[in-house]
């Protein structure tokens, strides 16, 4: 709850609860973590899954059959991700995702100031090798939460942008992200998240061939097109 402050000329401020006391700022960043230890496939996945803080509490487990299937941009856009902060109300359901994709080659279970998530990955074949999904609540209940794409061929051939592309890119909502990756090719990493009913998506372009640096990374809104932009030197 916020608290009233008066100074000295009886004036009242109202003092806000710092960013880094909510809950869904501990949700994004476990999520993020959870993200990137799975998009990785590094053999320092399990240990990093079994980290834990006073916030937070994970373990990760792994099986061992493989996942043949493969996943389009298309299907990927189609999993509806619900309000972070509740769960993943109104995201697709876990029983959903797996009557399309199989089991998950692994899992992440993890605790976040009271709420659960989930973090399945899925090793796929195809253009987009890494599908990340976090769901929140328990059991049948599980919602997806956020979601994360991961393209190896594009992470290791890299792409072509130039500093005149990306200074082009506007962020004023004009542009809408699907013109981009037919321009960029498809990116290296994809993630979605909904918090306070507000989904936002981001696309990465990382090892890119040019003097742009190592990549870029654009914000779009939920209505797919670019809000903000990013640039990473090497």
């Amino acid at each position: 709850m916020a608290k009233k402050i008066i100074d000295e000329n009886g004036n009242v401020y109202v003092q806000k609860k710092p960013f880094y006391k909510r809950v869904w700022f501990w949700l994004v960043a476990i999520v993020v973590l959870l993200v990137l230890v799975g998009s990785s496939g590094s053999s320092d996945k399990q240990n990093a899954g079994n980290k834990t803080s006073d916030n937070s509490k994970s373990q990760t487990t792994s099986n061992k059959s493989d996942n043949k299937n493969t996943i389009s941009l298309e299907q990927f856009d189609k999993l509806k991700v619900g309000e972070m902060s509740n769960n993943g109300s109104g995201g697709t359901s876990y029983k959903e995702v797996e009557a399309m994709f199989g089991k998950p080659s692994s899992t992440t279970s993890s605790s976040v100031q009271g709420q659960s998530v989930q973090m399945d990955t899925w090793n796929l074949g195809g253009d987009y090798t890494t599908m990340s999904l976090s769901f929140g609540g328990d059991g049948d209940n599980r919602a997806l939460s956020s979601k994360s794409l991961t393209s190896a061929k594009s992470l290791i051939s890299g792409t072509k942008i130039s500093q005149a592309d990306y200074d082009a890119i506007p962020t004023d909502g004009t542009m809408n992200g699907s013109d981009l990756i037919k321009k960029f090719g498809q990116p290296s990493v994809i993630t979605v998240y909904s918090i306070l009913n507000t989904e936002t998506k981001t696309l990465i372009w990382s090892n890119v061939n040019s003097n742009l640096g190592s990549g870029i990374s654009l914000t779009l809104s939920g209505n797919n097109t670019v809000i903000g932009k990013t640039q990473s030197s090497n």
